[in-house]
């Protein structure tokens, strides 16, 4: 019998392209981050931040602290889960706890600055969510803070096959990563980030120098068709069928 796929979510953080001699025209760049090789789930690849939903992400005291949600496409991923803001919830958690990118604003709705001042206690909170010493719900109660969903898209959906031993319903969001925050990695589990165009990654898997699962490899060609941000960000609200991609190998 098939194992029931566990809610999950990545997101796709982009930034506007630097300068430099490729002759790729694409306006923006996509972070990657490779898994440490002693990993046992895609130990040695290079993913897309995110993870499964975690007990304090459904709770109400969690759900009634995200703002900025777009309540009527919501509505929409019922099939997914029975409040699928948790959705939202899932990602800023994970993209704070690998990578230190915190989508939170205060009262004001301004969006949370990290600098000099207060990156050594946000660092502090990311490791305490890294132990289990701390929900990401505490840690914005603690500091006056909200989920901020406003900065999230939705993407798209890939569930692994029901042949799968571990499987996963993972939704795929985008996100242009804050001017105010850098990233600061979760070593245990990710040895290295990478910025490039989705070509790029796509040309380096297709020379064997990274290794992607095909729900990578098929999220940058999607991506791929596009030239600047806006351009994903509008496109951004179409998704894909339950069952439409039912492998999970490499792809080159």
């Amino acid at each position: 019998m098939p194992v029931e796929p566990k809610l999950a979510a990545t997101v796709i953080l982009l930034r506007k392209r630097k300068a430099d001699v490729n002759t790729d025209n694409c306006e923006f760049e996509v972070f990657m981050a490779k898994r440490h090789e002693n990993n046992k789930f895609l130990g040695g690849h290079h993913v897309f931040p995110g993870g499964s939903i975690d007990k304090q992400d459904a709770s109400k005291e969690s759900t009634g602290r995200l703002i900025g949600l777009d309540k009527d496409f919501v509505k929409n991923l019922r099939e997914i889960h029975e409040n699928p803001s948790v959705i939202w919830i899932i990602a800023i958690r994970e993209l704070f706890e690998e990578t230190g990118i915190l989508l939170a604003t205060n009262e004001s709705g301004d969006i949370v600055a990290i600098n000099e001042e207060n990156q050594k206690k946000f660092q502090d909170y990311q490791e305490d969510l890294q132990k289990n010493q701390k929900t990401m719900t505490n840690i914005l109660i603690s500091e006056n803070l909200y989920y901020y969903a406003a900065k999230i898209r939705y993407f798209g959906r890939l569930v692994t096959p029901a042949m799968s031993p571990i499987r996963f319903d993972t939704q795929f969001l985008l996100c242009e990563i804050p001017q105010n925050q850098i990233i600061n990695l979760f070593k245990d589990e990710l040895t290295e980030g990478l910025w490039g165009t989705p070509k790029h990654f796509l040309k380096l898997n297709k020379k064997n120098q990274i290794k992607i699962i095909f729900p990578q490899y098929s999220t940058l060609r999607r991506l791929n068709k596009f030239h600047t941000i806006q351009e994903v960000f509008d496109n951004s609200k179409m998704t894909f069928k339950k069952n439409q991609f039912i492998r999970l190998g490499n792809k080159s």
